[in-house]
């Protein structure tokens, strides 16, 4: 019998769709497998993440550097991407974005820095529809 979705899984949807918008989540998805791996990966990241998302103090935007500074220290390139294109939707600017990924690069190093540079790169240019080559 299937269990219905929690409260937070519910608010977490909720706030992973306000937060990275209705084009990158519905791109996202339809790069996913429907099997019970995915699924519960989803269903944590709704409830556990994104439903943070919700809580005081954090604009969105203010969320969306921070993401970057960490996923940059992480070297998680297919994670900031989505999280650049997510900024993107939350009203940071391409300058805004760069700074972020500059500043992380004095506290993560050079090849961290470099990498997230060259990935928003990247991401700003698909966004624009001018894919790099």
């Amino acid at each position: 019998m299937a269990q219905l979705p929690s409260e937070k899984v519910i608010l977490g949807a909720q706030m992973s769709k306000e937060f990275l918008g209705e084009e990158l989540l519905t791109k996202l998805r339809a790069n996913t497998s429907d099997d019970i791996f995915t699924r519960t990966s989803q269903e944590y990241i709704a409830e556990v993440c994104f439903s943070s998302y919700a809580r005081p103090g954090l604009k969105f935007r203010e969320r969306s550097l921070m993401n970057i500074a960490m996923l940059t220290a992480l070297n998680r390139g297919p994670e900031l991407r989505i999280h650049v294109s997510a900024a993107l939707h939350n009203g940071l600017s391409e300058e805004e974005i760069c700074e972020a990924c500059r500043h992380a690069m004095i506290y993560c190093g050079v090849p961290a820095g470099r990498d997230a540079l060259a990935i928003a790169s990247e991401v700003v240019a698909v966004v624009k529809g001018k894919p790099k080559v």
